[in-house]
């Protein structure tokens, strides 16, 4: 059995934003992401898990993947752009993307947006394990 500390984790993500450190995670396109359970990391077999803080007014690239996407709004509000669709989200909100929509998460100017994902089937994740992260591409 695995375990995290989602506050713990929550708070070093969010120091790492403002320090700039990749203490907690990976910067990827200005937000710090980390992966918690992937197969790459030995710890799942048919499921990822990971958290990502937003920084204030910022735009996840727009893009897509094969994997579903459960996506946790722990801290923070702003908009999840799904296809056309315009998803405001808040602290406690859960929002499923499906596979192979394109998505957005962008962050309100108040503050970071911190999101808990779960992707199913894995295999989206492998980008960021790499020693150089390939940036996402705008779609």
């Amino acid at each position: 059995m695995e375990k995290e500390d989602v506050d713990g984790l929550r708070s070093i993500l969010l120091k790492d934003l403002e320090t700039g450190s990749e203490v907690g995670g990976r910067l990827v396109n200005g937000r710090m992401i980390r992966v918690l359970f992937s197969p790459r990391l030995g710890n799942s077999k048919h499921i990822v898990a990971g958290m990502s803080a937003v920084p204030a007014g910022l735009a996840t690239p727009v893009h897509s993947h094969e994997a579903e996407e459960l996506a946790f709004i722990l801290e923070g509000s702003g908009t999840i752009l799904i296809g056309e669709e315009r998803i405001p989200v808040s602290e406690g909100d859960l929002v499923l993307t499906a596979s192979g929509l394109l998505h957005q998460t962008i962050a309100d100017e108040a503050g970071a947006l911190v999101v808990l994902w779960i992707y199913a089937p894995p295999g989206s994740e492998d980008r960021w394990f790499s020693d150089v992260v390939i940036e996402e591409e705008e779609s």
